[in-house]
């Protein structure tokens, strides 16, 4: 509902439709894939760049997959900072698809925030702007998402895309991050209108379709 991905119509818009892309979520279940491997591989990403690891209290505290014993929890995955300089976690629901793996790189990449200014005085622990961490998680799920790292985890066959697959690989990406911007323009231009007081209380709802359908 909120126009945010449109990849579930890859299939429809292809380019080039005789070269799909691979099934990465049914080669992850093949290899038999666990909750814990797929943190683990985002784990090994930061590290390898440099940056720090998780502490170990983070892999006791965090919830890596949907309870089991009945309760009921909110799945949508977010990152939580305890702002003690050692208590960070995540939570999600993980379940073993592409989608959950790129997730995961996203929400390791607000970890990696966290842990960055731990040591710092409490009016800087936090992002530049709303935005500016969210664009730190999506830089790392676009590596983690291209072929050659994809490939050297084994999660693709090809050793080489030609033109036409780069294409539909870059599709992809458009409808995952492009037809998103749209949406989230209006939705900032309906919030600013609002907060200068352009848009009174009694048209919110008009105002935002007369922006939504020009």
């Amino acid at each position: 509902m909120w126009a945010q991905f449109w990849v579930n119509i890859l299939d429809l818009v292809l380019p080039f439709p005789k070269k799909p892309l691979e099934d990465i979520t049914k080669i992850m279940k093949s290899q038999h894939w666990k909750p814990s491997k797929m943190f683990e591989r985002a784990e090994k990403f930061f590290t390898s760049l440099g940056l720090l690891s998780t502490p170990p209290n983070f892999w006791k505290t965090s919830m890596m997959e949907k309870p089991t014993d009945g309760r009921e929890v909110e799945c949508h995955a977010s990152a939580w900072d305890f702002y003690d300089g050692k208590d960070v976690r995540v939570k999600k629901c993980t379940e073993v698809t592409i989608e959950d793996l790129l997730s995961i790189f996203h929400q390791m990449g607000h970890i990696q925030y966290f842990l960055q200014y731990k040591n710092l005085s409490v009016i800087f622990c936090a992002g530049a702007n709303p935005a500016f961490e969210e664009a730190v998680g999506s830089m790392v799920t676009l590596s983690a998402s291209s072929h050659k790292y994809l490939l050297n985890r084994g999660l693709l066959s090809h050793q080489h895309q030609d033109s036409e697959e780069e294409v539909n690989f870059l599709m992809g990406i458009a409808l995952e991050k492009i037809a998103f911007i749209p949406f989230a323009y209006l939705m900032d231009l309906f919030r600013w209108k609002v907060f200068d007081g352009t848009i009174q209380k009694d048209v919110y709802n008009q105002e935002w379709w007369n922006l939504s359908i020009p």
